[in-house]
């Protein structure tokens, strides 16, 4: 009797073993799994809460090819953080719709817009003295492991011990630059430059805190290095197409279109010329017909 008591123990034993050496390995695999997620990049996780596939007029997927004006919106703007809830619907609300013109109706219950840079918006007559973008030290990651609506995030940090200007209005003043067939660094953007500069606020970035934009994917048959700038400062270098002709402007030196941009323009172009509404208005803030 005394021997099957023994035996049941050492039983008993063995199962308890056996259970925490499993329950560890189960503990072990999570953790890598959650590693898995963090980007070394940046070591923020970006969670979107927008789903781009109900609205099907908002997919970035325009293909660019010419020179191309910058439009990297403010998207975020604050301290470092483990994961940001990140929401691309940011900026300005449509204007009312002309005097005697009725607002369109429409089917879809728009994301609310988030004025994510109003708490680090200068009045454009106020005087501080920043550090100029040009010149301040700002760490620039785009990651290119994860996409939003066709775009790449791109994490913008203060590196400065002071406080820096990081923008103007709701741009964050980068161009994306691509190494021609000779491996020259040239631009394929060009900076977004408002017509008249009055009331026009300034942003600001505190030291260490951070910004996140959206840098566009382009579409093209020559495959090159790419890199977005911001005065002196370079992002990490990533891998993309692009169309050749992205070097090059539409218009000649007297400002005029070029005839060969002339010739590609097509009829189907002039279906963006259509009545007033919001919906559409939404849209074209989003570059999109």
């Amino acid at each position: 009797m005394a021997c099957i008591t023994r035996m049941k123990k050492q039983f008993y034993i063995f199962l308890y073993v056996f259970a925490g050496l499993i329950s560890c390995q189960t503990e072990e695999d999570n953790s890598v799994q959650i590693i898995e997620k963090v980007r070394p990049e940046t070591s923020t996780i970006l969670i979107d809460t927008i789903d781009y596939n109900k609205y099907s007029f908002w997919p970035n997927d325009m293909e660019t090819s010419w020179l191309s004006k910058a439009q990297y919106y403010f998207k975020y703007i604050g301290p470092q953080k483990d994961t940001i809830f990140f929401s691309p619907q940011s900026g300005l609300i449509p204007p009312p719709p002309p005097p005697g013109q009725a607002k369109a109706k429409t089917k879809y219950n728009y994301p609310k817009r988030v004025h994510v840079t109003e708490k680090y918006e200068i009045d454009w007559l106020e005087d501080r003295n920043y550090l100029p973008i040009d010149t301040a030290k700002i760490d620039i990651k785009i990651d290119t492991t994860i996409k939003f609506n066709n775009s790449y995030p791109v994490f913008l940090r203060n590196t400065e011990p002071d406080t820096i200007f990081i923008g103007y209005g709701r741009h964050v003043p980068l161009i994306m630059e691509a190494k021609d067939s000779t491996g020259k660094w040239n631009p394929i953007e060009e900076r977004t430059v408002y017509s008249c500069g009055n009331g026009v606020n300034s942003i600001f970035l505190p030291p260490t805190y951070m910004a996140i934009t959206l840098a566009p994917i382009f579409k093209g048959s020559f495959r090159t290095d790419l890199r977005l700038t911001l005065g002196k400062n370079h992002s990490n270098i990533f891998r993309g197409n692009i169309h050749y002709r992205q070097f090059e402007s539409k218009f000649t030196d007297r400002g005029d279109y070029k005839e060969e941009y002339k010739i590609a323009i097509t009829l189907s172009d002039l279906n963006d010329v259509v009545p007033w509404d919001s919906t559409n208005f939404i849209a074209l803030l989003h570059g999109t017909p």
